[in-house]
């Protein structure tokens, strides 16, 4: 129990919440369920069962070690980690992205004789930015994008500016923080192996939920893809993250409630919401304090400026480590295979919060103001 409630802290969290909430909504009970999403459950569903599928079938950590090998210096290692995080990130969901990413850089850790903390640390801030420029690159864009109905083609010419932005300011970091110096490489050979047929297959499932996305019928292809899965790969099924959608659905709950409470809304309706940059702010610091899926979800309980949503959230999944899931898991990973305690807590806020402040301040003065 120990660690199922360490590996799924926010899940219960969230939980402890609602149950703090009741007696404040005892007689809404019957109604939770109306406060739910299930159009974004449904989307959400659908992209981790694909996803997971790509993830076990192996292929990214194929492509990874391959060309592991090439890269002699700290500054093209990295350079090489960060893109393949921005990309992977952009269709995979951050967070399965992780799940690829940090175990493959640990491993590289055992082949070159450095600390990779570091790695980890851009690795979790790679993933943030290539997540924001997809509506199904984060839970929170697939929220907001599943919401208020926006296209795919718009939605990421929407996003692109602030990812141009945040693109930029990631390759500068990279170019200051790592070192172009070599180390050597152990060369051991990693042992390539991957499950071809269930790729393909689940790459074809990603290319139907994007045109189910488009034109509603994801209900119709989540039934699909559990069937399929279920007869043919229940590994992937197994792998499955449930607590996150339950933790989604929480959040759903939890966000609504406290929403409703009137002190709340007369603190959010104080602040001027017809101002972009107003909700910009607001979107952004809820975030760093909350985390950025629920701060999406609650200001919507306020707000229609998606524009000035999606910018605010997206910009404060750095910063602070709970201003997004991802960096959670990142961290998390790093920890529990290494054991480095609090000190990889403080290491990432070293990098993150100077990044947070600098691209929240570009994407301010340069896209909004």
């Amino acid at each position: 129990m120990g660690k199922i409630f360490k590996e799924n802290t926010l899940f219960f969290l969230f939980l402890i919440l609602l149950f703090f909430l009741l007696p404040f909504f005892h007689g809404d009970v019957g109604n939770f369920l109306s406060y739910i999403d299930f159009p974004t459950i449904r989307a959400l569903i659908c992209l981790l069962v694909i996803t997971t599928g790509l993830k076990v079938s192996g292929f990214f950590d194929y492509i990874s070690q391959k060309y592991i090998s090439k890269f002699k210096s700290e500054r093209s290692l990295a350079l090489f980690l960060m893109i393949l995080s921005v990309f992977f990130s952009m269709f995979l969901t951050n967070d399965i992205t992780l799940f690829i990413v940090v175990p493959l850089t640990l491993s590289i850790g055992k082949y070159f004789d450095k600390d990779l903390s570091k790695f980890i640390i851009f690795e979790a801030i790679s993933v943030n930015i290539g997540s924001l420029l997809t509506p199904f690159g984060n839970p929170q864009n697939i929220f907001l994008f599943r919401k208020w109905k926006i296209g795919t083609l718009y939605f990421v010419k929407l996003m692109f500016p602030i990812f141009l932005v945040s693109f930029i300011l990631l390759m500068l970091f990279i170019f200051f923080s790592f070192p172009d110096k070599n180390f050597s490489y152990k060369g051991k050979q990693f042992q390539f192996k991957w499950d071809k047929p269930l790729f393909l297959i689940s790459l074809l499932f990603f290319v139907f939920f994007i045109f189910s996305m488009e034109f509603n019928f994801v209900r119709y292809l989540l039934v699909i893809l559990i069937l399929f899965y279920f007869l043919f790969y229940r590994r992937v099924l197994r792998e499955f993250d449930y607590f996150l959608i339950l933790t989604f659905v929480l959040m759903f709950i939890d966000f609504h409630l406290i929403s409703s409470f009137s002190h709340v809304r007369k603190f959010i309706f104080s602040f001027n919401l017809n101002s972009s940059e107003t909700v910009f702010n607001l979107s952004a610091i809820i975030s760093q304090v909350i985390s950025n899926v629920p701060g999406a979800i609650f200001m919507t309980k306020f707000t229609s400026n998606y524009k000035m949503i999606l910018y605010g959230v997206n910009v404060a999944g750095t910063g602070l480590f709970i201003g997004s899931m991802a960096n959670i898991i990142a961290l998390r990973i790093f920890e529990k295979e290494v054991k480095r305690g609090i000190k990889i807590y403080l290491n990432f806020h070293k990098y993150s919060i100077p990044y947070f402040l600098i691209s929240y301040l570009l994407v301010y003065y340069i896209l909004i103001r």
